[in-house]
């Protein structure tokens, strides 16, 4: 079965992400040492296995699932890196390799993190293939959540509690906006109606893979900022990467490829300063590159709603 990342034009936008192809860079040149061996998981067009190569690296093996590795074995060779860069096609799990690895690097992440569900089968590489004292890129990844007012959202919305144009159009609607959607329009903290709170941090030297089986979860309380309305949650991540190395899709840093993720409630709800806003918010693994998602808030004295990406009316 095709895979979603066998579409070069993913790939492309990734190569054309300067934010973070400049992070991996950069990360990789402060933790590779000249004769390191590197896994390259999910290498995708080769461009990570690439800087690693720069970086000093003696040897790199690089693991793609998906038919991209054709594309990447022809990059990798053209730019005379033939020699310390294997192009492996082999999921992660079934892979052999010659010898342990200094390093493995990966650009696992979802538009929260943990969402594309590539946790488990990077630390079941890191458990095999990882030197002891070895080193994870990235280290640690948080996933962040935040109520917003969203305008476009607010569309959406109308279309479901409204007759525009005299016609009946909840049934698409309501199917539209109580999902999750992905947006890459610049959105800022002004957006914010309460601030920023962490979810939950991975930490890929700790974390099980028993544990990343598992749903993440997460239980916060917000208090609103300002007088407004709040009609979504947003949620990106954060990543450490060691030696000052950062790498984030917030909506008030630098746009990405990722964008942000943006959770709709049920229509757009009135608070005053110092409203408290709670949220459950679970992540739930289906199978490789997605996961379910299912969110509950409640403001103020208001009861709470439920969505559930799983029981969508769509």
């Amino acid at each position: 079965m095709e895979s979603y990342y066998d579409n070069p034009g993913i790939h492309l936008l990734m190569i054309r992400d300067d934010i973070r192809n400049r992070a991996y860079r950069d990360a990789l040149h402060a933790a590779i040492k000249p004769g390191d061996v590197v896994l390259d998981f999910g290498a995708g067009t080769g461009i990570l296995s690439m800087f690693a190569a720069q970086a000093g690296a003696k040897r790199v093996f690089a693991v793609e699932r998906t038919n991209i590795a054709s594309l990447a074995r022809t990059i990798t060779a053209q730019n005379g890196f033939a020699d310390r860069i294997q192009i492996i096609q082999q999921d992660i799990e079934n892979v052999w390799l010659p010898q342990k690895v200094d390093v493995i690097v990966s650009e696992w992440l979802g538009t929260y993190g943990v969402d594309e569900n590539l946790l488990t089968p990077l630390l079941l590489a890191r458990d095999r293939w990882l030197r002891p004292g070895g080193t994870m890129l990235p280290e640690t990844v948080s996933a962040w959540l935040v109520p917003i007012w969203n305008g476009d959202l607010a569309v959406d919305i109308s279309l479901s509690h409204g007759r525009p144009y005299g016609l009946d159009l909840r049934l698409i609607a309501d199917g539209t906006f109580r999902e999750m959607d992905w947006v890459r329009q610049p959105m800022s903290a002004d957006d914010f109606i309460a601030p920023p709170q962490v979810m939950w941090t991975t930490d890929v030297y700790t974390c099980s893979v028993s544990q990343a089986r598992l749903p993440s979860r997460a239980q916060l309380q917000f208090s609103a900022l300002r007088d407004g309305k709040i009609n979504a949650l947003s949620a990106w991540f954060s990543a450490d990467f060691g030696n000052s190395v950062t790498l984030t899709n917030s909506p008030a840093a630098p746009l990405t490829h990722w964008g942000q993720y943006i959770f709709a409630l049920n229509e757009p709800v009135a608070v005053t300063t110092q409203t408290p806003i709670f949220v459950e918010f679970t992540c739930l693994p289906s199978f490789p590159g997605y996961s379910s998602q299912a969110w509950s808030v409640r403001i103020g004295d208001r009861p709470w709603e439920h969505h559930d990406t799983r029981t969508s009316p769509i």
